[in-house]
């Protein structure tokens, strides 16, 4: 029996992640994952908001995008601390993909924005049938270095309008850059001003203040400003403007352009299952040894249906968040319930909030994007190719 008992033990152990862990929840966990479900909702509400401006999409998609993802991934991921949702890379490439195909029209964008997450969650799932877990090795840290630290610069160039009020056009990097320089002149001086104290600040409380959760009070202050100093009526400062209010319906979208959605999902498919394999075993609960090995076919399940959720809920392609994970982490959470705590939050700033979101300014969220894009380069990364394999620097 004992024999049995540790033929089982891995098992066992692998299923206390996910659907066992609530259920067996201990209540002393609480303690822990009750202020960190808090501090995670403080930090992403604002930064999903960014997220979806990335991909092109109204800031409220954001909110929208991450709340099935936080109870999926709750029921069916392998990683205590894994937070899932909306996240830069992901959100970039959506826009990517979706602008040309778009054609400027605003209500084809989102919908094609969320048929790209099922697109996303099918091919997920198909991949978990056939048991394509090794796929998780094949990209080797060098590469996923020097390829955050581009997807940096393009998210960084992709906001300089909400930074400076100058129009910058094109869709590329270079364009974008040519663009920008083109029209200097028309930099908004008070958009400036707002943005540049919104880095200063975000840096400043990272440095100084890392318990404070320095976006959600970046987006507070400003949002402060713009309503008592009225920087968007008397000044010209933009905001996000009207937030619809609740839950938006549940609907499936269409797939009549699946085959144009199909290899770019693929390539979405890829960049978001490597992140969440190489975040989660970054962030293993290093108290209990059950959970040091993700189970990699079935993070493709979870990952699967938290696209399809996002998708039929009107948002867009998801992945891990290593900074939320790392947030959660460090605020003590030791399991999933965080991630429901968290979601509760974010749909109660939903029904209850949405009418002051209106006022948030633009340059804000545009800060907040660029705080994120720096804090994505791993500059100690360079540094060791530099000094032990330089021909991979190079690569």
């Amino acid at each position: 029996m004992a024999e049995g008992a540790r033929r089982r033990g891995p098992g066992r152990r692998l299923s206390a992640a996910g659907f066992g862990t609530l259920l067996v929840h201990p209540r002393s966990w609480l303690r822990g994952d009750l202020p960190a479900g808090v501090t995670v909702a403080a930090y992403l509400v604002p930064q999903v908001m960014a997220y979806a401006a990335v991909a092109g999409l109204p800031p409220v998609t954001g909110l929208w995008a991450v709340l099935p993802p936080l109870a999926l991934y709750a029921l069916l991921g392998t990683s205590r601390l894994l937070s899932v949702g909306p996240e830069s890379t992901t959100a970039l490439m959506t826009a990517t993909v979706v602008g040309p195909v778009a054609a400027g029209d605003p209500g084809r964008y989102a919908s094609l924005a969320a048929a790209l997450a099922v697109t996303v969650g099918l091919l997920c799932l198909a991949a978990r049938v056939v048991r394509l877990g090794f796929l998780a090795d094949l990209l080797s840290r060098p590469v996923l270095i020097g390829y955050l630290a581009g997807v940096a610069l393009i998210m960084a160039v992709d906001q300089l309008t909400r930074l400076t009020g100058a129009p910058v056009g094109g869709s590329a990097f270079f364009p974008q850059l040519v663009s920008f320089f083109a029209h200097l002149p028309r930099i908004h001086p008070a958009t400036v001003v707002l943005s540049a104290a919104a880095l200063v600040f975000l840096f400043a409380a990272a440095r100084f203040l890392p318990a404070l959760p320095g976006p959600l009070l970046a987006v507070v202050l400003a949002t402060a400003a713009v309503v008592t100093w009225g920087l968007d009526t008397r000044y010209g400062v933009a905001v996000i403007g009207t937030v619809p209010s609740g839950l938006p319906d549940l609907a499936f979208p269409s797939l009549s352009e699946l085959p144009r959605l199909v290899l770019p999902a693929l390539g979405v498919l890829v960049v978001a299952y490597t992140d969440m394999i190489l975040t989660g075993r970054a962030f293993v609960d290093h108290g209990d040894a059950g959970t040091r090995a993700l189970d990699s076919n079935r993070e493709f399940l979870a990952l699967g249906v938290a696209n399809l959720g996002a998708g039929v809920l009107h948002g867009f392609p998801v992945s891990s968040s290593a900074s939320r994970t790392a947030l959660a982490a460090s605020a003590g959470a030791r399991s999933q319930a965080y991630s429901l705590v968290a979601g509760a939050l974010v749909l109660a700033v939903l029904l209850f909030l949405s009418p002051l979101l209106g006022r948030v300014p633009a340059a804000v969220l545009g800060a907040l994007v660029v705080y994120a894009a720096v804090r994505m380069v791993d500059l100690a990364g360079f540094r060791r190719l530099a000094a032990f394999r330089r021909r991979e620097l190079f690569l």
